[in-house]
């Protein structure tokens, strides 16, 4: 089975609108809402293609019933821990003039000693996932050390898991050597501490993360595919160009993907172009709709590896 963890989900509001007015009314179109969160959005591709997954997630209030909801009508499995404080809302607004969007993020709130233990006995002890994805931020008075300590948990076990965070809590869990990493540029831009511009760049950073524990890293770049780096190898995945109608969500996607791939048996390369594949064909999409099985497909024939040398 393939589990996804979310331990700080949200409610995804999305809204179009020509721009935004200081001082004044500015009018929307009716807004998209999903569920939100990297781990979530990575468990509802995976659900698009494989009955054998699982989501864990805590959800509360009415914002955590909508969720709940919507898990169920996209076929998400979801392990769910009840809380007492609400789920968080998360805001975009889409300026369609400007082509840019703005994310407001809620931080969420804590979850309590007895909701922690829950979740953590459900994602550590219950359940035995050949892939584990520990996706997106973690609530507050959760330490930094969240996802390490679950890594450390797996040690020496067959599962490969596979992790897409930020900051402190990605520095940590590199610390436990997970079998991959999803930094975006920003991201492994944080993780080493310095600016990367080129392609060499980037391959170089990577490779000074993988000594330092994974097995795999794999650098997100938006319209420009991902680069791949292990001890052996590194390589290029290459996008066809396409409309982008909303970026939200394309590198949850990748982790999506690349982990349904990896829990399918195939080889990095593969797995590697079918993520890239989701997290194009999600930024062909409106709102926060994710990709298709479909418009993968037909990407995925048109996905291109390099290997760089």
């Amino acid at each position: 089975m393939i589990l996804s963890l979310c331990p700080n989900p949200s409610l995804d509001v999305y809204y179009y609108t020509q721009a935004l007015k200081e001082d004044d009314t500015t009018r929307v179109e009716n807004p998209f809402l999903s569920p939100g969160g990297k781990g979530v959005n990575a468990a509802r591709v995976i659900a698009r293609f494989c009955q054998d997954s699982y989501l864990a997630l805590p959800l509360g209030g009415c914002t955590g019933e909508c969720i709940k909801g919507m898990l169920e009508e996209e076929g998400v499995n979801s392990i769910i821990v009840e809380t007492t404080s609400t789920t968080r809302v998360n805001t975009i607004l889409e300026q369609r003039a400007k082509g840019k969007h703005i994310l407001l993020a809620a931080r969420g709130e804590p979850l309590t000693q007895e909701e922690q233990e829950k979740l953590n006995r459900a994602v550590c002890w219950e359940l035995e996932p050949r892939v584990l994805i520990l996706g997106g931020s973690v609530p507050p008075h959760l330490p930094n050390t969240y996802y390490r300590e679950i890594i450390l948990n797996y040690r020496g076990s067959e599962t490969k898991i596979v992790v897409d965070a930020d900051g402190e809590l990605l520095k940590k869990a590199v610390e436990a050597a997970p079998f991959a990493i999803k930094p975006n540029k920003h991201e492994l831009e944080r993780l080493v501490g310095r600016p990367l511009m080129e392609t060499k760049d980037f391959v170089k950073a990577a490779k000074e993360v993988v000594e330092t524990g994974p097995e795999v890293v794999i650098v997100s770049l938006g319209e420009f595919g991902a680069i791949c780096v292990t001890e052996e190898k590194a390589f290029r995945v290459i996008p066809p160009k396409v409309e982008v109608k909303n970026t939200v969500g394309a590198g949850d996607s990748l982790v999506g993907g690349f982990a349904y791939a990896i829990y399918s048996g195939e080889p990095l390369e593969r797995a590697v172009a079918f993520g890239v594949a989701c997290g194009t064909a999600t930024v062909t999409r409106e709102g926060t709709k994710l990709c298709t099985p479909e418009l993968v497909e037909e990407i995925l024939r048109k996905t291109a590896v390099e290997e760089i040398n």
